[in-house]
């Protein structure tokens, strides 16, 4: 390393040609370096970060990605080490030689200087002279208070939810942006756009319109659902609007755009589901391994049904709501309206949304439409995307992306380790985490990490997200030995299969080699917190509290750093120990936590003055003592300052149907107060009819008379209000049942300030609430050995609302029967035949009597196959009773298990090689009541076997019920307990089981093992001599045929790549098809030839100039066992 090291200076060294010191002029005034120009390859190079900052421009550096940015005036110059490839404002340059650092800085070539940042650069090869001339450069250092316009304002409906969200705004930025401090964008009601003027969009209040900073680029943006126009109103569906751009100066000039064209938001549509999941959940290699869960709709009563769709992951970006409504109705799931979450496993003859059957390996993403029940008012809605699920049977393995010591406890306190998560976390029950020490990492494997105890290993629970963790202090490694400095470490992660089996733990590659030491890092603060807490409209609104580091001796003092959260993501230590002093809050220890808020002039990272309306983020450099590195801690949550002086909407609107006066007091509204009610004088309730909702404002609601809507006093909590008797909807009509309707809050602000509306509550249509409802999961359990009803336990949840009723009644019916058992049979069955159960305000459960008796009448007893009423019955005549659904079928049974048979043996009494040669025979237990039948059962010597595996095994050989010694041949295809084939030389042992009759007996039994048993194998005999030569284009290949050639079918004669020849063997051979073999009967010649066209034992094509071996297979009749030949020599293709 050391000797490449000093090889790539000395290679740099060479590149530098000597020659007299280059000097730079800037203006006429000579600029001094810390790295002088020099000559590189015949090209004068400058130090790029001093010619820049020299120039006014600010140069930032991104050791991870080996990247210089340098901005000003809305130029943006990106610069990559090594490239001969920059960026200036996102186009390609080419320099001339690659960018290279030299003793710490950047050096690029004059002349992309000149392009970078529109100066003119000469250089002068005779007195070795850099000349920088800038071009008007008091403009520069003074602009003047000049701003322009955007221009090329578009507007366009890319969604159709109804709301903020389905707008996408875009402009083409200023001509000149250095004297722009922001944008605004404006959205317009279309009737009030002639009216509209740039004094008008300066007094919009800073809730009504999007911040959009600067960034050199022309600015696309998505609005939000809660985005509202510049009159306070939410933006909403059928409306028409336009948007403006106000261009905001840093000098108090403003300019506004002409208007985009006019959109209108789609109209009402049916609600998207939320929540979209998919997961693995079985391997049947079809649509039954995956299941689909999601929350239903907030509004149902626009929707008929669900749709599940099924896109292959590399459609999906193109899967929209028209490609969704398009899908043809073989191609997706319907799934009905049932209970709040959702969830339906798909079919085996499930397709994706192309027509193609769902399989393994492919990755696909799933979409949920919910379906309008009136297209022609309410469109359909498309939910967002799942991720990518993949069906297979394999856990996808972690990737460990960094390991890094990160403290000075010298445990595992010390050591962070990142890694990327599995691919499909849907088989994913944890990961573990191994510290493995570096002399045994390349001994370490699954194998190993399957047999670890839990301390030794670190466990962390799936989030979601790829995972950054810091180990515990008590953790060891592998070997059991603390976690301790000075010892080199090498970091492996295991995805922890869901299904149990640790042979489906995926193991991760190793990290890279970490040593633990005592580093010179100071540490980082935690907990930084932000909030609003002013409204100057500047850094005194932002309050900022932080938790100190863990330890301060190491730490000179804080700073504080405002960042805009589009940069936060990229914001690192280096970045901030490049920050100017001036846009920095210093913050001195105290020995405590700190809290503090910036002053008026305080700016964020950029220089930008704090402000309402942006979007930040906060960051905390710890900033260490003398040559100790500096920290830097996590960003705080986002902060975007406002004016607190506002009046706040009501959120969470809900109206419920409470009682049967049809008439308001059947209505109760509740609310979530406002968020801050200081400004708030008190709330309106207003009933406004379903069809009208979508086009009530908050201008409706200011017109609304006080005889329409029902006045509510702030009392500082959330709020419930049951209206009166004369409550009116808005138009004046007295509200009543069978009408639609949404509920509006006004918030009325105090003395000047506005009105804010609050979002419409759900549906609601009153109705007559007088409703039996009925007792739902209802089930039956055989609990006893009586022989009556005491060994049957009812159990069922009851009504959802027993206001109306009186009792219920447990009724037994015959399963025959059940289909016809209706309300009506249910009302006339006698008092002595069902069970009275009282209310409890519970869930019921309840054994039966002694006594108890299905509804015609009989005894309940065993062997009869009964099914489970609950009649709910009402406490008003006028009401009918409610009969459940019933519950499963149930048939009681004696719980007592039958008796084993016995003297099991087993024995070869053949000599064909195939399971007729073996021959069981056991002795039938002497009583044999309740006694089905006997299964006798074949299980390999080395597997343990018990009752519950021979109960849930589907192979066996039947055995009719008699007395006495029963003898029973194998036949051919019987197979073992595993369903695999039972082969020559294994030994296996035979169990009998006693299978019950389920009516005496429910519990059957299970006999000894015989003793081991082995078929003889029987072969054929093996080709000979075989060997193989190229003559001319042809693979020439002979053997000798075996003398006795009894029980022979064919010879197969194979070609296998040299490198797979030592692993391939009778069972690989057996596996090779027809086209990947040449066949030679018994009647034919030893001597075969292969040429191009053929293919290898494994399918693939002959490669010139690669080695083969040649087996032969000689393949049996079916009587015997084929055999393999010895290999030939090789023999290198030349076809």
């Amino acid at each position: 390393m050391i000797a490449f090291a000093l090889l790539f200076t000395f290679a740099i060294q060479a590149q530098v040609q000597a020659a007299p010191q280059i000097s730079v002029y800037i203006d006429g005034v000579r600029l001094n370096t810390d790295q002088p120009p020099m000559m590189i390859r015949g090209r004068t190079m400058l130090p790029l970060r001093a010619i820049f900052e020299a120039l006014d421009a600010k140069v930032g550096w991104n050791q991870r990605a080996q990247t210089v940015t340098a901005t000003k005036a809305g130029t943006t110059v990106v610069l990559k080490i090594g490239s001969k490839v920059a960026t200036i404002n996102d186009s390609n340059v080419t320099l001339e030689v690659p960018a290279q650092t030299i003793r710490g800085r950047t050096m690029v070539p004059v002349r992309f200087v000149s392009e970078a940042m529109g100066e003119q650069v000469l250089w002068n090869s005779r007195t070795q002279t850099v000349t920088i001339n800038t071009t008007n450069r008091d403009q520069d250092d003074y602009p003047s208070d000049q701003v322009s316009q955007a221009t090329n304002v578009n507007a366009r409906v890319t969604g159709q939810a109804g709301n903020g969200s389905d707008l996408t705004v875009s402009f083409n930025r200023a001509s000149q942006e250095s004297n722009i401090d922001h944008y605004r964008v404006l959205v317009v009601k279309a009737s009030d756009s002639s009216s509209f003027t740039l004094a008008r969009a300066r007094l919009v209040s800073d809730n009504n319109y999007t911040v959009v900073d600067t960034y050199g680029r022309n600015p696309s943006l998505s609005l939000n659902s809660s985005t509202r126009d510049v009159n306070g109103d939410v933006i909403r569906a059928n409306q028409s609007y336009v948007v403006y751009v106000l261009s905001v100066g840093k000098r108090s000039q403003d300019v506004l755009s002409r208007p985009s064209q006019t959109v209108t938001l789609t109209g009402d549509s049916a609600y998207a589901v939320t929540n979209v999941q998919a997961r693995d959940v079985a391997d049947y290699g079809d649509g039954r391994d995956m299941s689909v869960s999601f929350t239903r709709a907030s509004d149902e009563s626009n929707i008929a049904n669900y749709r599940v769709m099924v896109v292959k992951s590399q459609d999906a970006h193109r899967f929209d709501l028209n490609a969704a409504n398009a899908v043809s109705s073989s191609n997706y799931t319907t799934v009905y309206k049932s209970g709040s979450t959702l969830s339906t496993t798909l079919s085996s003859s499930s397709r994706d949304t192309s027509g193609d059957r769902i399989r393994n390996g492919v990755p696909y993403t799933v979409f949920v439409l919910s379906v309008s029940n009136n297209v022609n008012r309410h469109s359909n809605q498309l939910s967002a995307s799942t991720t990518t699920i993949t069906l297979g049977t394999t856990v996808g393995a972690p990737v460990i992306t960094s390991v890094a010591d990160v403290s000075n406890y010298n445990d595992g306190r010390d050591l962070q380790v990142s890694f990327t998560r599995s691919s499909d976390e849907s088989k994913v029950s944890y990961y573990r985490i191994f510290v493995v020490p570096n002399r045994d990492y390349t001994r370490f494997d699954l194998n190993e990490a399957n047999k670890l105890s839990s301390s030794r290993y670190y466990q962390v629970s799936k989030t979601g997200y790829n995972i950054t963790t810091t180990l515990s202090s008590s953790l060891t490694d592998v070997n059991g030995s603390y976690i301790r400095n000075n010892e080199t470490y090498r970091v492996f992660v295991m995805a922890v299969s869901k299904d149990g089996y640790s042979s489906n733990n995926v193991l991760s590659g190793a990290s890279s080699s970490i040593t633990l030491s005592h580093n010179s890092i100071a540490n980082a603060v935690t907990n930084v917190q932000v909030s609003d807490v002013n409204d100057y409209n500047d850094g005194r609104d932002m309050r900022i509290t932080f938790n100190k580091a863990s330890d301060e001796s190491l730490i000179d003092h804080y700073r504080v750093m405002v960042v805009k959260t589009s940069n936060a993501d990229r914001f690192n230590v280096s970045d901030a120990n490049n920050v100017s002093s001036s846009y920095y809050t210093k913050v001195n220890k105290t020995g405590r936590d700190l809290s503090l808020t910036l002053s008026s002039s305080a700016r964020d990272v950029d220089g930008s003055y704090i402000r309402n309306g942006v979007s930040y983020r906060v960051f905390v450099l710890s900033v260490g003592r003398g040559t100790y590195s500096n920290a830097l801690s996590y960003a705080s949550s986002t902060i975007t300052l406002s004016s607190n002086s506002a009046v706040y909407a009501a959120t969470n609107v809900q109206a419920s149907d409470i009682n049967d006066y049809g008439d308001g007091r059947d209505m109760r509204v509740t609310f979530y107060r406002a968020a801050d009610e200081s400004n708030i004088s008190h709330y309106r309730v207003m009933v406004v009819k379903s069809s009208d909702a979508g086009r009530f404002t908050v201008g409706d609601a200011n017109n609304v008379s006080s005889y329409n809507y029902t006045y509510v006093s702030r009392n500082g909590s959330n709020q419930s209000v049951t209206l009166a008797s004369g409550a009116r909807d808005v138009d004046g009509a007295q509200i009543r049942n069978g009408v639609s309707y949404r509920v509006f809050v006004l918030s009325v602000g105090s003395g000047s300030y506005s009105n804010t509306l609050s979002s419409s509550s759900n549906t609601i249509t009153l109705s007559n609430n007088s409703t039996v409802y009925p007792a739902t999961n209802v089930t039956a359990s055989d609990v006893g050995d009586y022989n009556d009803g005491r060994d049957m336990r009812v159990s069922f949840n009851r009504a959802a609302d027993e206001s109306n009723i009186s009792q219920y009644r447990i009724m037994v019916v015959k399963s025959v029967d059940a289909s016809r058992f209706d309300l009506y049979r249910a009302n006339n069955v006698s008092s002595y035949n069902y069970t009275y159960i009282s209310k409890t305000g519970r869930d019921i459960d309840q054994i039966l009597s002694s006594s108890a008796r299905d509804v015609d009448g009989a005894a309940i007893r065993n062997g009869v196959s009964y099914k489970v009423f609950v009649l709910s019955v009402s406490n008003n005549s006028n009401n009918a009773n409610m009969l459940s659904v019933p519950s499963a079928e149930i048939m009681l049974t004696s719980n007592s298990s039958v008796s084993a048979a016995s003297n099991v043996t087993a024995n070869v009494t053949g000599n064909s090689g195939t399971t007729r040669d073996i021959e069981v025979s056991f002795t039938a237990p002497s009583n044999d009541y309740g006694v089905l039948e006997y299964r006798v059962m074949a299980v390999k010597s080395d597997q343990s076997f018990g009752l519950a595996d021979a109960n849930n095994t589907s192979y066996y050989t039947y055995a009719p019920k008699q007395s006495g010694t029963i003898r029973l041949p194998l036949p051919e295809n019987a197979r073992d307990v595993r369903g695999e084939a039972i082969t020559s030389g294994s030994a296996y042992r035979f169990y009998v089981l006693t299978v019950a009759d389920s009516r005496v007996s429910s519990a059957n039994a299970l006999s000894d093992a015989s003793r081991d048993v082995v078929l003889s194998a029987q072969y054929v005999s093996p080709a000979t001599n075989v060997t193989a030569e190229m003559i001319g284009s042809d693979m020439r290949v002979y053997f000798s045929k075996p003398a006795n050639e009894r029980g022979v079918a064919k010879y197969a004669v194979m070609a296998v790549p040299s490198h797979r020849a030592g692993s391939f063997t009778l069972d690989d051979a057996n596996w090779t098809g027809t086209n990947s073999s040449k066949a030679v009967s018994p009647s034919g010649e030893g001597m075969v030839t292969l040429n191009s066209y053929d293919k290898d034992a494994f399918g693939n094509p002959f490669v010139n100039g690669d080695t083969y071996i040649i087996y032969v297979l000689t393949v049996s009749d079916g009587r015997v066992v084929n055999v393999l030949s010895t290999p030939s020599q090789g023999v290198v293709a030349q076809f």
